[in-house]
């Protein structure tokens, strides 16, 4: 995780480099130009460093993971540049590509419907449902711990 703020750190050495730039060459521009400006360098960044990691190593990079206990199951949620989940560690649904919001379900050996909904893009949330039933995770990994 410490890549992806070291990515979002250099997105925002870019972005103010070329607000500086901007301001050198005497181009008007608004503030929330230059704001749009700065956000999409550190996004872009961000993005290009995702990508090479997936070139370097085969694997895309899990930026959150949550963890679930349910009745002896080990229940895995994990969203980068794919969204997976496992039971009791074995990939049973995925989706790929990048979207504000991703359904993955599957069924335990009992019969019980798991369904993880994945919302919100670089602020993700999860939450996991067997049934009807909300569970909470046991643990979680983001960027940020």
């Amino acid at each position: 995780m410490k890549k992806l703020l070291v990515s979002i750190l250099e997105g925002a050495i870019v972005g103010i480099a070329m607000g500086i730039i901007i301001v050198i060459l005497d181009i008007e521009m608004t503030s929330t130009q230059v704001g749009i400006l700065i956000g999409s360098a550190i996004i872009v960044t961000s993005f290009a460093s995702s990508i090479g990691h997936l070139i370097n190593t085969g694997k895309a990079p899990v930026f959150y993971e949550w963890v679930y206990n349910y009745d002896g199951y080990r229940i895995a949620v994990s969203a980068g540049l794919t969204e997976k989940l496992y039971i009791n560690d074995v990939l049973v649904d995925e989706k790929k590509g990048i979207s504000s919001k991703a359904e993955l379900r599957s069924k335990l050996t009992t019969g019980d419907e798991v369904k993880a909904v994945i919302t919100g893009g670089m602020a993700a949330k999860c939450e996991l449902f067997i049934g009807n039933q909300l569970l909470q995770p046991t643990s979680t990994k983001t960027p940020y711990n």
